[in-house]
This record gives structure tokens, C-alpha cells and sequence, in this order.
């Protein structure tokens, strides 16, 4: 279905034309097409969680002081990952969240309460579609620890002989000395790397291909 709308004066005309949810507008100036394409918007139904600040938005508990917001990261790996759309500004109890980050049991838990009409424009089909394969990237990884979801409690205590609370305590204190992410690996990593070293004692080459590292220059570069 073609829905047009247009409007004449004595210089100019425009043309909006909507096709199976996409919508366009050309402008024509003195009978000549100077601009085909101004605006390009698809439309699409989300199923989208609730956006209220008085009730959380996976357990639907009223929100008293221990309120928190989802960050993008999360809201992301969530639509990727579960279909779900959480809006911005969405809250949910603080107990939910693990250094600011979603727990697994909570993301487990999430249900949407409604479907929720949402207009993208190219750059936003762009933006998306970049985050997707951010996020395929990341779960494609062996040993990520910059997902705090990707290992497990034992799979931490095997590769670094911490629990996970103490490697992320490790790394908050490590943080603070200067030390800063590259273009190879974050800091988690970094330490993540040394650990492992230290606990199994496996090469720099092993130790290159477990963190998908580019060869075993990038596992010390400085040494």
C-alpha cells in the first residue's frame, strides 16, 4: 500500500510517500529533483518492558530508594539477545545489578508487558546493527572477562584462583595505579591474562589464542 500527500506553491512541490512501513520525502524545486531523499524511517513493534520510575521494570516491585538504571550496554545485549526492548530511563531494584551490571538471574527474569511502536531512521538501523556485532563479537570470545556475565563463579576460581568478587575487587585496585586500556585488551583483561600466567603457567602463544589476542607479542607487550 502507497499513501501520498503532496502540496504545490509556485515554486516548489513535496511529495511524501509511505511504502510497507518505510516512509520517504522528495522535494522538487522549479521542476527539477534537487533532493530525492530527505528522510528515510522504518517502523517497527518492540515488545517492549515497562518505563516507570515507581516500579521496576523486571520484578515490577515498587521502587523505594534502591533504585537503579539499566545501562545501554545491558538494554542492548537485552533486545540482541531476548527480543526485548527496555526503554531509556528504564529502573529496576539495585538488587538486580552486579557492578552495574545486569545479573544473570535478572536478565533471565525480564518479560515484556506491552508492544511498543519505535521509528528508526538509517543512522539508527546503522547504530544497531554496529552494537549487534559488538555484542556477536563478545559472545564469541572463549574467556571474557569483560563481560561480567561470561564466566562462572568456578570457571574465575580456575583461571585466575579468585572468586569473582575478589578478581573484581583485584581490578578496581589495580585500576587505580594508572594503568589503562589498549587497543588489544581492556584492563579485566590485562589482569585477567596475568593471572591465568601465573596460575597454569601456560604460554604467551596458549594464552593468545584462549583471549583471541592478535599474536603472543599482544599477551606482555612490554616485556
Amino acid at each position: 500500500m502507497v499513501d501520498v500527500n503532496s502540496f504545490d506553491d509556485d515554486s516548489s512541490s513535496s511529495t511524501d510517500v509511505q511504502v510497507d512501513g518505510s516512509s520517504f520525502r522528495s522535494v522538487q524545486m522549479n521542476g527539477d529533483l534537487s533532493n530525492v531523499v530527505l528522510k528515510e524511517v522504518v517502523k517497527l513493534q518492540l515488545n517492549s518492558t515497562s518505563s516507570s520510575h515507581k516500579n521496576c521494570c523486571i520484578c515490577r516491585n515498587d521502587l523505594k530508594k534502591n533504585a537503579a538504571n539499566i545501562s545501554s550496554e545491558d538494554r542492548d545485549l537485552i533486545f540482541f539477545t531476548r527480543n526485548i526492548w527496555i526503554p531509556e530511563g528504564a529502573r529496576c531494584c539495585a538488587d538486580h545489578l552486579a557492578n552495574h551490571q545486569l545479573k544473570q538471574e535478572a536478565i533471565d527474569q525480564i518479560k515484556p508487558v506491552s508492544i511498543r511502536q519505535a521509528e528508526l531512521n538509517s543512522a539508527d538501523v546503522q547504530l544497531l546493527l554496529n552494537k549487534s556485532q559488538i555484542i556477536l563479537e563478545n559472545h564469541n570470545k572463549k574467556f571474557n572477562f569483560d563481560d561480567l556475565r561470561g564466566l562462572t563463579e568456578d570457571e574465575y576460581r580456575l583461571l585466575t584462583s579468585l572468586s569473582k568478587d575478589d578478581f573484581n575487587e583485584f581490578v578496581k585496585i589495580v585500576s587505580l595505579s594508572g594503568i589503562r586500556n589498549s587497543s588489544n585488551r581492556s584492563i579485566r583483561t590485562a589482569i585477567g591474562i596475568y593471572l591465568c600466567k601465573i596460575r597454569l603457567g601456560l604460554s604467551n602463544r596458549l594464552l593468545a589464542c584462549m583471549f583471541q589476542l592478535p599474536d603472543k607479542k599482544t599477551v606482555f607487550p612490554n616485556y
